[in-house]
């Protein structure tokens, strides 16, 4: 959260937080984090916002949650008049195959559900199989991909999906399809080893452009190539083990503030 924050802040963008679980370490990289709950006080800001006299909301963007009794109290949020504007949901539960430390099965179901408000989810690979119902991991391919699309739409997910982290011709970048066009792939040489907060960090990205009125595909464009730079930047100043601690940010915010 507070990298997407940052970013969007960054972008001359005015931000409303709702932590929905402040953790000792991010979800990867440090075993099962120790978690202060914040539902009693998630259930009384909601109150609040919807008392609150002329607030309006831009868009909004979810990313992880952890929580099912939470993931319930979010989608009172999109009873707010949000109208057309884009809500971004980033189905944060697992990577590499496998759901994150400390969530089950029975998580996938209320993520899924969660995803039927969005205008856009922004799943990485792994996530994409689990929101379609898949029972493995399938290889990721265009042919699959499909099959994965119209999965989920199985589910009333009928959101814009854009698929973080996908590999093609030895490239690594965002795999997408919109309403109207066919996929799109926009990607970079692959650089080795697993970088940790990108998917967040691209999602807020994302959302600060398609608020800055650019179109989906611009707006994929730039978060992408916005996000190489910062694991360029985070690969030639961090040591593989270090990277755990999350992306080198200073040269991504400062692209941004140049472009604006």
């Amino acid at each position: 959260m507070v990298s997407a924050l940052t970013v969007l802040q960054a972008m001359n963008h005015t931000t409303a937080a709702l932590p929905t679980a402040i953790l000792s370490t991010q979800t990867e990289g440090f075993g099962t984090p120790k978690k202060l709950a914040t539902n009693r006080w998630i259930k009384q800001t909601i109150n609040h916002w919807q008392l609150v006299p002329n607030l309006d909301f831009s868009g909004a963007l979810v990313g992880y949650i952890g929580d099912t009794e939470i993931i319930s109290m979010v989608e009172q949020l999109f009873t707010m008049k949000l109208g057309n504007r884009p809500v971004i949901i980033d189905p944060v539960m697992g990577d590499e195959g496998k759901l994150y430390p400390g969530l089950s099965k029975d998580y996938i179901q209320h993520v899924r559900r969660l995803c039927t408000h969005a205008t856009i989810i922004t799943p990485n690979w792994t996530e994409l199989c689990f929101l379609s119902g898949a029972e493995i991991v399938l290889e990721p391919s265009l042919e699959n991909a499909q099959h994965l699309l119209d999965c989920i739409q199985g589910f009333g997910i009928n959101a814009e999906v854009i698929i973080t982290g996908a590999k093609l011709n030895d490239k690594t970048g965002c795999l997408f399809q919109s309403r109207e066009e066919g996929f799109e792939f926009v990607g970079h040489s692959e650089i080795d080893g697993h970088f940790y907060g990108t998917g967040d960090t691209f999602a807020a990205i994302l959302l600060g452009c398609l608020l800055s009125n650019l179109s989906l595909t611009d707006s994929v464009k730039k978060a992408t190539n916005l996000i190489y730079e910062a694991i360029v930047a985070t690969a030639n100043d961090q040591e593989v083990a270090n990277r755990k601690y999350g992306l080198k940010l200073g040269k991504l915010i400062q692209l941004i503030v140049s472009q604006n």
